[in-house]
């Protein structure tokens, strides 16, 4: 028997970080109609609101949470929802449930063409998160998918700092793009992974190479925006992707849907000497970036 390698995802640091928001659960909302993201309201209404934190998922079915039988969509391929849970310690068990539906065979019998559809079906059962800590008012996404090389990766992770509208989070509008006065991070800075960023004026492009530090999968991925900043805060409003690997038609759809959607990330920031440090809370720890 052939055996699936399964990496199993949680906590705060690793995870394939904005790109696997942007080309893991985020890509996985790009074909997906806001309909097929579903309000399955609040678990436990015994609970006060300022204690609960808010649960996504995407493309599993949930079974159960802590340890009592739920009935949170069970529909393959487009299973995608949302609901309110106590913060604390929980313990999350899901199916991951894959359809594919292909043509097999054509018969010609007379004037009639027939044509034989098969449908597979792949799972894995059981699948558990246990015992994670869950902060109160803080939003969660678990979901979780099959690789190229066959293996499997599911995730559980806190997008508190990545608010994105597909969520329903409140995203402000994106300052306009000035290219012609430099802020404090204007150059390029990169890190010991050789993902970088640049500024130019109030903008930002991000390039991520493939199998690095935050971007597991075999394309390059680039992000870009607007930015603006306080003492501490610095917040990339995501209007655009870029991905040279991919056809162009391809990358205009992914960049409508980034536009529509309305993503941001708030990181941390502050420098040391000619290094620029950035902390994505709850995702990513504090990495460093070298000015080139």
């Amino acid at each position: 028997m052939k055996m699936k390698k399964i990496v199993f995802v949680a906590g705060t640091a690793v995870m394939m970080g904005a790109v696997l928001l942007l080309s893991g659960c985020m890509s996985m909302m790009m074909g997906a109609a806001k309909s097929q993201y579903k309000d399955y309201g609040v678990y436990d209404k015994s609970v006060p609101a300022d204690q609960m934190a808010e649960l996504r998922f995407g493309l599993i079915i949930i079974k159960s949470f802590n340890g009592v039988p739920v009935n949170w969509g069970n529909t393959p391929n487009t299973n995608m929802g949302h609901v309110k849970v106590p913060a604390g310690v929980n313990t999350i068990v899901f199916d991951w449930v894959q359809e594919t539906t292909q043509l097999t065979d054509v018969q010609q019998r007379g004037n009639t063409t027939i044509y034989t559809y098969t449908t597979t079906t792949k799972s894995l059962k059981d699948i558990t998160f246990s015992n994670v800590n869950m902060l109160a008012g803080h939003n969660y996404f678990i979901g979780g998918s099959k690789l190229a090389d066959g293996s499997f990766r599911f995730f559980l992770n806190d997008q508190t700092s990545t608010p994105s509208g597909f969520y329903g989070d409140i995203v402000p509008k994106a300052p306009k793009e000035n290219r012609k006065i430099p802020t404090k991070f204007e150059g390029t800075w990169k890190n010991k992974f050789g993902e970088s960023f640049k500024f130019t004026g109030n903008t930002w492009l991000q390039i991520l190479p493939p199998y690095t530090g935050t971007n597991t999968g075999p394309d390059e991925i680039g992000m870009k925006g607007t930015f603006e900043y306080t003492d501490e805060k610095l917040t990339l409003f995501l209007n655009g992707v870029e991905m040279p690997s991919q056809p162009k038609w391809a990358v205009n759809i992914a960049s409508d849907s980034v536009k529509a959607q309305k993503q941001i990330f708030l990181y941390q920031y502050s420098f040391d000497e000619n290094n620029l440090l950035l902390e994505l809370p709850f995702m990513f720890p504090e990495t460093v970036y070298i000015k080139q």
